[in-house]
């Protein structure tokens, strides 16, 4: 008798630990499935964050690198917008025109005085929408929006800018 208790002793201790085993199982597992759904969602959030820096850094360096007085100007063809950037290589002017186009931040850089077309252009990145305003004399705004989130990039021009120019 003492025997038969030992063994359904025995056999409860040994589904009991069972249970406990496949419990501590089953909650790693979701602790694993809970990190992955986690390490998604940052990875997104990162991705996310550089293509925001990216578009409105290269935008900064351009305009930071053509700061000389009557280099920079807005230019408006038909519906885009563009920010048009004057520089002076072997003793000819060219224009590097930045605009919002298909969806897409496009670069074109031609000589100056050839007429602007958009499909000229390379596509630098996507963006869903794109825009430039000036503030003042020397400080722009640039906005460019993402899904349902926007960007801005308020830039200070150091050197002058006569009317027309950026």
């Amino acid at each position: 008798m003492l025997s038969q208790n030992h063994n359904k002793q025995s056999s409860f201790q040994l589904i009991f630990i069972m249970l406990l085993f496949l419990i501590i199982v089953v909650m790693s597992v979701m602790i694993i499935l809970h990190g992955q759904k986690i390490y998604e969602s940052i990875n997104e959030d990162r991705s996310y964050n550089y293509e925001k820096r990216v578009s409105l850094s290269y935008i900064a360096n351009k305009v930071r690198q053509a700061d000389r007085e009557n280099s920079i100007r807005i230019e408006n063809s038909g519906d885009i917008q563009s920010l048009v950037i004057r520089e002076l290589y072997d003793g000819d002017y060219y224009e590097t025109w930045i605009y919002f186009y298909n969806g897409g931040l496009y670069e074109l850089f031609a000589g100056e005085g050839i007429p602007f077309n958009p499909d000229d252009g390379m596509k630098i990145m996507d963006v869903d929408s794109f825009s430039i305003e000036r503030l003042n004399n020397k400080l722009y705004k640039f906005t460019a929006g993402y899904d349902k989130y926007n960007a801005e990039l308020i830039i200070n021009v150091n050197s002058g800018q006569s009317r027309g120019a950026l």
